[in-house]
């Protein structure tokens, strides 16, 4: 009987402590922000890192919002004082936000610039083009779920949030736990800014730890026969002469230097995992160092909001202490907020070989960026600061709040910047993120609530105001009782029932469709009235639902392939020649969108 009881509560033992451990697993932080490795002295940066591992195409993280701005660097072309300064900005803030592609901004202009905004990843992460380990999952933004889009209904709350949302990254190679999180920053940047003769790719790495291990065993074979001088003169022979015939001379080159300069510390190589993480140390690391010099990243998650109108909110993915972080806010620094002033825009052409521009026309403010509903300013400044935190800019107001803004105590938020003038922080020794405020929890918050914070008696006012402004507007006419349908509308609709071939859809929106394509093998590639056949198919290697392969297309039949399912035939015309238009057969309904 005792025997029996012992082996129960071994079993319950077991038993708690695998609940535990998934308990623990679940309240383990993913990510977190810290000093890159990509730092220096001269250019600090803050950097991701995994607190966990990401397998191969699992997701990072969170979707964030996407943030619009519309011909930024025309809009600050004023032929005024104080051009240089908008354009100097604009030329610092462009460093930190993205093409539109990733979330479906492309469509946002007929012609002009838009860049987005995108805090987080978007903003945070470095680059490495050679330990590149993450990229945009544009599927995710483009069939986002309606979080409180309120199809038709008309409020104060319409134009002043992004409907851009769920802006996330997933990884494109195996993340091991503590590693720093390098998103691509596309082949053009990796072009303009890499010399591949110069750098170790992760493959190259792999071939020099199968070398070093081979190296290691040749020296211990022969450990008696060789003495110390004899040992080191092949070792140099090795990783100077054999490594730059094997790998050319300026690979060669670089893994000479990066090896050890004694074949005794080749051990150290080994035990450090590999020349990875021997040549660069600060490239992953520990649980430990991450919780003491990091601020964990995702304490919040974006949902639905609890505020009617509002949108989107911000809600606790674990518990949070009273005066803990909830999370940090790495500042982007704005000198001037009329750089979000918006004018007439026209079209000019340079001199020397015809190519457009856009420039202001007139200085006549007619408009501002939506960027500035989410800035940080104080009204007796025209100092703004734009919160790249993720998550941050889901957090909604309330006068009631469970958190609140204050000045980080990180040591890498320059607190002697508070002495400086706004346009100094645009010096070319201040062109990096120096200033970092936290979300701050002001009583204990539990898993799943909405996080709030004061957004302050100025900003309340102006809200009160805006919404009486709306209603009188509302009644005049001038607002429309019943809001238009936009794309989000339909493609929540369209999730759950079929299109319908030869139906009108609203001028305001455009249909694609994501378009990859074989030629037939039961049909002819040309039909009857001279035009290409095409089959839709997933593509091979990369990505099918991707912003590269979304194009113009009219539905031209339907077909019921069973289960509810549906298939369709489209009509694309190509843009080097649009007229002539290519039918493609067996589009799935995912691949339809608006």
């Amino acid at each position: 009987m005792m025997a029996t009881r012992s082996l129960c509560l071994l079993l319950v033992a077991a038993l708690t402590s695998n609940f535990s451990a998934g308990a623990e697993e679940e309240n383990q932080c993913g990510l977190y922000l810290a000093t890159s490795s990509t730092s220096t002295a001269d250019e600090p940066k803050w950097g991701i890192f995994a607190g966990k591992s990401y397998s191969k195409q699992s997701r990072i993280g969170f979707g964030d919002i996407a943030i619009h701005t519309h011909q930024m660097e025309a809009n600050a072309l004023s032929g005024q004082d104080d051009e240089d300064l908008l354009m100097s900005i604009v030329d610092f803030f462009e460093n930190f936000i993205w093409v539109p592609h990733p979330v479906g901004g492309q469509f946002e202009l007929d012609e002009g610039k838009v860049v987005t905004a995108i805090p987080g990843g978007g903003t945070l992460s470095c680059f490495n083009a050679k330990l590149t380990n993450a990229d945009w999952n544009h599927s995710a933004a483009y069939f986002r779920e309606p979080w409180n889009e309120e199809k038709g209904v008309s409020h104060p709350g319409r134009g002043a949030y992004s409907t851009f949302y769920e802006a996330s990254i997933h990884a494109t190679d195996e993340i091991e736990e503590g590693m720093e999180i390098f998103i691509s920053y596309g082949e053009n940047y990796v072009n303009e800014n890499s010399d591949d003769n110069e750098e170790l790719s992760k493959e190259d790495m792999k071939k020099v730890d199968m070398t070093v291990n081979k190296i290691v065993e040749f020296f211990e074979k022969h450990e008696d026969e060789l003495d110390e001088e004899s040992k080191n003169e092949i070792y140099q022979f090795l990783i100077r002469d054999v490594m730059q015939a094997a790998a050319g001379e300026s690979k060669g080159k670089v893994i000479s230097e990066v090896l050890p300069d004694t074949p005794d510390e080749l051990r150290t190589v080994i035990a450090s995992g590999g020349v990875l993480d021997y040549s660069q140390p600060s490239l992953v690391r520990s649980t430990e160092w991450l919780q003491k010099h990091g601020r964990c990243m995702d304490n919040i998650r974006p949902g639905p909001s609890t505020i009617p109108h509002a949108g989107r909110g911000a809600f606790a993915t674990r518990k949070i202490a009273s005066g803990a972080v909830v999370a940090p806010v790495p500042l982007i620094q704005i000198p001037d907020e009329d750089v979000l002033n918006m004018y007439d825009i026209r079209v000019e052409y340079d001199e020397n070989d015809g190519t457009e521009f856009h420039v202001r026309n007139g200085n006549e403010v007619f408009g501002h960026q939506l960027l500035l509903n989410y800035c940080y300013g104080h009204p007796q400044s025209h100092m703004l600061f734009y919160p790249a935190g993720a998550g941050i800019s889901f957090i909604n107001h309330s006068k009631k709040p469970n958190a609140k803004l204050a000045w980080s105590k990180h040591p890498n938020h320059h607190s002697h910047w508070f002495q400086l003038e706004p346009d100094e922080l645009l010096d070319e020794n201040n062109r990096y993120l120096g200033l970092m405020m936290e979300v701050v929890a002001t009583k204990n918050i539990a898993e799943g609530d909405e996080i709030f914070i004061d957004y302050g008696d100025l900003w309340q006012e102006a809200w009160d105001e805006h919404k009486k402004e709306w209603e009188k507007l509302k009644k005049r006419g001038v607002v429309p009782k019943r809001w238009p349908t936009r794309a989000a509308d339909l493609n929540a609709e369209f999730k759950t029932k079929p299109y319908k071939v030869g139906a009108i859809y609203p001028e305001n929106v455009q249909m694609k469709c994501f378009l990859v394509i074989s030629k037939p093998v039961d049909e002819e590639p040309i039909n009857a009235d001279g035009d290409k056949v095409r089959i839709w198919t997933y593509h091979k290697t990369k990505e099918t639902f991707d912003s590269s392969n979304l194009f113009d297309c009219t539905l031209v039949d339907r077909q019921d392939v069973g289960g509810g399912t549906f298939e369709y035939s489209v009509s694309w015309r190509s843009i080097n020649d649009p007229s002539k238009q290519t039918i493609v057969k067996k589009v799935p309904q995912k691949a339809v969108i608006f």
